[in-house]
This record gives structure tokens, C-alpha cells and sequence, in this order.
């Protein structure tokens, strides 16, 4: 894929993921089920999140990600490793649930949070591995990262 097919299909999918997200947040079926209202509100807003991620990857294509100072990486690495110590230990505690909770539509929305839960550590663990490599520290690597991790069909290959 070249570099400005990329970008054109990045910003198609942005588009798509706002138009997702706004029809999921207008839906408004049922003010008095805190329920159905938290997995619509929450479907709208991974969508707004996948827009984010898109976003992104568009700046991204377009070189303007720039390196994080080195203190705000160590914030950034404390936060992270907090948050996961937090998810954890919510993630025992909805497995204990799920194992003492009969009701099949329960266990069902349950299993579908214990599943957001599981990928929340692992993009948890990118995001350490992400924040490590983009400090200004590591600022000449990032730029190799940059350049090369992204492949478009338009660049010549460089050796």
C-alpha cells in the first residue's frame, strides 16, 4: 500500500469509527437499564477510541509523533504499572464472581468485561514497551522505528 492510500484509508476509517460511535451514543433505549445503557455507552466509546488509535497511526504516517521527555516516561511507567496492579486484582475478583454467579446473562456480560480486562494487560504491557522506546533518550532509535516500521509500496527500500 502506498503512503497516500494509507492516509486517505486511515481518515476513511476515522470517519467511520465517529459515525459508529455517535449513532451508538444517540441510541438511548433504555435510561432506566444502567445496564444495556453502560454496553451501548461502552461500545461508543471503544469506537471513539479506535478513532483515537486511527488518529494516531495517521500522525504517525504523517512523521509527526514526536519522543517523550525522560521524566515523563517514568510518570507514564508508574501509572502503567499501577493501573495493572489495579487490573489484576479486578480481574480475580470478576473470575471469582463469574464462578459464583448462576444467572447465564450475568456470566455473560461478565465473561465480555473479564475479556476487555485480559486485553487491557496487554496493551498495557505495549504501552510500558511503547513509552520505553519513545523517550527522548531513545530518540535515534525512534527515529529507525519510525522510519522502517511502516512500509508504504512508494518507498524505495534503503539499506
Amino acid at each position: 500500500m502506498d503512503k497516500d492510500a494509507f492516509i486517505m484509508q486511515l481518515r476513511q476509517m476515522i470517519e467511520i469509527k465517529e459515525k459508529i460511535s455517535e449513532l451508538l451514543m444517540d441510541v438511548n433505549c433504555c435510561p432506566d437499564n444502567s445496564l444495556l445503557e453502560a454496553l451501548f455507552q461502552g461500545m461508543a466509546l471503544d469506537a471513539q477510541k479506535h478513532a483515537q488509535i486511527f488518529r494516531g497511526l495517521l500522525d504517525r504516517a504523517q512523521g509527526i509523533n514526536f519522543a517523550i521527555e525522560e521524566d515523563r516516561k517514568i510518570a507514564i511507567l508508574s501509572t502503567v504499572n499501577k493501573v495493572l496492579e489495579l487490573e489484576w486484582n479486578i480481574k480475580n475478583q470478576t473470575r471469582n464472581v463469574l464462578d459464583r454467579v448462576t444467572d447465564d446473562k450475568t456470566k455473560k456480560v461478565l465473561t465480555t468485561v473479564l475479556g476487555d480486562i485480559q486485553r487491557h494487560e496487554l496493551t498495557l504491557k505495549d504501552l510500558q514497551s511503547f513509552s520505553e522506546d519513545m523517550s527522548v533518550d531513545q530518540e535515534k532509535i525512534i527515529d529507525k522505528i519510525w522510519k522502517y516500521s511502516i512500509k508504504f509500496d512508494d518507498e524505495e527500500e534503503l539499506d
